[in-house]
């Protein structure tokens, strides 16, 4: 019996998008052995065929490893190196742009699209010094939207916990406002107004929340009953 190699990543960070993203597009098929089979595929770098002829012990450990590396704690990864280039964070999200803060919105609630949003949130650095750094100018191109789907999946993660605690609170402080104005103020226009801003968070964070929650479907999903 020929040997079969497997390199089983024990972090986030040696895994990318890419993988993930393919991984959850079965990740819903009610046949829990084809989804294993492919998560093997996917992240051990083992052809689908070859699957079968790992030992179920070894299948068994490779699972729990996969589910290990999935539920490590995330906070926000400012930096990584891609193709040999360093990439980091949009330092002052106060700052972004109109162009911006619009494909942002539009791609980071699909995690088919998210390598998009990526692009606008990860750009190549060029200054740095200390702790400071500025990065590259947002500047649309698919070439680089197909070179972040190479990224570790450990820093698109990181991003995503981040814009969903960020969503949180932003949600929070705008019903408090929302609260405070319409006790101070008797206006219908006003009311309607708030109202509608309120129900728009409302509708992204419904939006982000979903994509959250995909964080954690392999971690919940993995099953070693093959």
């Amino acid at each position: 019996m020929a040997t079969i190699t497997l390199s089983v990543p024990t972090s986030l960070d040696d895994i990318q998008l890419w993988q993930y993203q393919e991984y959850l597009q079965v990740a819903d098929n009610p046949n829990t052995e084809y989804v294993n089979k492919k998560l093997i595929e996917l992240f051990c770098g083992v052809d689908m065929d070859e699957v079968d002829s790992i030992p179920l012990v070894e299948v068994e450990k490779v699972l729990e490893v996969l589910k290990i590396a999935f539920e490590e704690e995330r906070e926000l990864m400012k930096h990584f190196t891609l193709r040999d280039v360093e990439f980091g964070f949009i330092p002052k999200l106060d700052n972004i742009s109109l162009g911006e803060f619009i494909d942002l919105e539009n791609t980071i609630t699909d995690w088919q699209e998210i390598h998009k949003a990526m692009a606008v949130l990860y750009r190549p650095v060029n200054f740095k010094k200390g702790d400071k750094y500025t990065i590259a100018p947002y500047s649309p191109n698919e070439e680089i939207e197909e070179i972040m789907k190479e990224m570790p999946l450990s820093a698109t993660m990181s991003a995503m916990v981040f814009f969903y605690r960020l969503g949180i609170q932003l949600s929070k402080a705008t019903l408090k406002y929302t609260q405070m104005a319409l006790e101070k103020e008797d206006n219908i226009h006003l009311q309607k107004t708030l109202e509608h801003s309120g129900d728009g968070i409302n509708l992204f964070m419904e939006s982000l929340k979903e994509t959250y929650l995909n964080l954690t479907k392999l971690q919940h999903n993995l099953s070693i009953n093959v």
